[in-house]
Order: C-alpha cells, then sequence, then structure tokens
C-alpha cells in the first residue's frame, strides 16, 4: 500500500510466485533482456578484489537499456544477488532496504540456495558481452519489477513509490518485451543470438514504423491501446509466417 514498502503476498503469506515471470526452465532466450533479470556465472570482482563466480540482477531501466530498441548500451547497472533467508511481511515492510529479496529464485533445490537476495550495496556495471556469455536463471514479473524499483528506489532517495505508480512507467515496456519475446520465437531463423537479434530487429522496425502520426511502440504507453497492438503483431506474424 502507498507509504510503505510493499511484498507479493497472498492473504497473510508471502507468495514468490507473484515476484516472477520465468524461473529455471521457463526462461526463454527469445525474451530481451529487461529490468528484474537474474543472471548467474559471471566473473566480477568482490570487495577486495577477488574475482569468483557471482550472480546479478539487473537494476536498469528498459528505456535506458538500449541504444536502438534492440542493441544494449555499452553498460548495464546490476546489484549482486547471493543468499539470504526468506523474509516476512514485516521485514518486507519495515527494514531491510538496501536489499531486495528474492525467494524461491531457485525452487528446484532443498539447500540454503533456493533463497536469495539482490544487495544494493554491492553494484556492477555490465558489458553486453558478459551479459551474452551468462546464464539468465530468472525474470522478474511486472509486479517483481515494480517491487525491485521501488526498493532500490527507496534505498537511492528514501522515498517511497507506490508500485501502482512505477506499473504506470512500466507496463508499456514489458509489453514490449512481450511482444518481442513472442516475435522472436515464431519468427527468428533459430535460436542462435544472431536469429534472434535478426527478428528482434524487425520486430522494432514494425514497432516504430509511422503509421500516419503515431507507431505501434508508442500506443504500448497507452493501457487503452496495448491490446490492439498486440491484436496488430499477431495478424503481422500470421501474413508473415504464411508469405
Amino acid at each position: 500500500m502507498p507509504g510503505q514498502l510493499e511484498c507479493p503476498m497472498s492473504g497473510t503469506n508471502i507468495d514468490a510466485d507473484l515476484l516472477y515471470y520465468s524461473r529455471g526452465e521457463d526462461n526463454s532466450s527469445y525474451r530481451p533482456v529487461l529490468t528484474g533479470d537474474v543472471y548467474e556465472h559471471l566473473l566480477l570482482p568482490g570487495s577486495t578484489g577477488t574475482e569468483r563466480n557471482r550472480t546479478v540482477i539487473i537494476l536498469q531501466h528498459p528505456c535506458s537499456m538500449r541504444t536502438n530498441g534492440v542493441d544494449l548500451v555499452w553498460h548495464i547497472l546490476a546489484a549482486e544477488v547471493t543468499k539470504h533467508k526468506p523474509l516476512t511481511p514485516q521485514e518486507w515492510a519495515g527494514g531491510n532496504f538496501r536489499l531486495m529479496p528474492l525467494p524461491d529464485l531457485y525452487p528446484e533445490v532443498t539447500s540454503g540456495k533456493r533463497d536469495q537476495a539482490a544487495n544494493f550495496v554491492n553494484l556492477y556495471t555490465l558489458t553486453p558481452t558478459q551479459l551474452e556469455s551468462a546464464t539468465r536463471v530468472a525474470s522478474l514479473s511486472e509486479f517483481g519489477i515494480n517491487l525491485l524499483l521501488q526498493r532500490w528506489v527507496h534505498y537511492s532517495a528514501r522515498v517511497i513509490v507506490p508500485t501502482f505508480q512505477f506499473q504506470e512507467a512500466t507496463a508499456g515496456f514489458c509489453m514490449e518485451a512481450d511482444l518481442l519475446e513472442e516475435w522472436c520465437e515464431a519468427l527468428s531463423d533459430g535460436d542462435s543470438p544472431q536469429a534472434i537479434h535478426e527478428a528482434g530487429t524487425e520486430c522494432m522496425t514494425w514497432l516504430r514504423e509511422d503509421r500516419g502520426g503515431y507507431t505501434y511502440q508508442g500506443m504500448l504507453q497507452d493501457s487503452q491501446t496495448r491490446s490492439a497492438v498486440r491484436r496488430a503483431m499477431r495478424k503481422e506474424m500470421k501474413q508473415r509466417l504464411h508469405d
């Protein structure tokens, strides 16, 4: 609720499923890199300079992440993710401000690795090449992304922004990522990074095409017209598949 840090709740219990768009085998190589994506197997230094494989979560907003809608900028902001016990609803709301809890990040394991948290104290800037060589283990849901941004902004500025306000600012970009994933899965010539990149470029060109004073990409920023863009895209995809 406005005025306090929120958490994913079903009734009186924390519901980790509300946090995630995908985890483990549900992750898709066709989905573009997005705020809230968790990557592992990155060789990065710690506070003492010692390098080891680390896990991170992407903090950067989608708008500032790409130069042309497809290609990533030269450095992407991320925070380290490490093991951490699950937090109660009271602990989510009333403390641990430097953390973004990630309960059940690895639901298939029973060890302490199952529950993790991002630490805003331990920040990195990553190159696109580093991300390409890493493994994506999870993507946050829209609600999860909004929770991440809420906690990150609060940690940085001690201001609590209600998640519904973040939703107004991020929903269009989340829908764009969904559409890119759907387009690339259906129309890319294979699952290689190059094939996915080419399909993603075609999708962005279609979304940004001038249609007499408006674009489908612009329409994604309005909740009233997003579904129309999805319908138009599926019609376009069907046409391309049959050509």
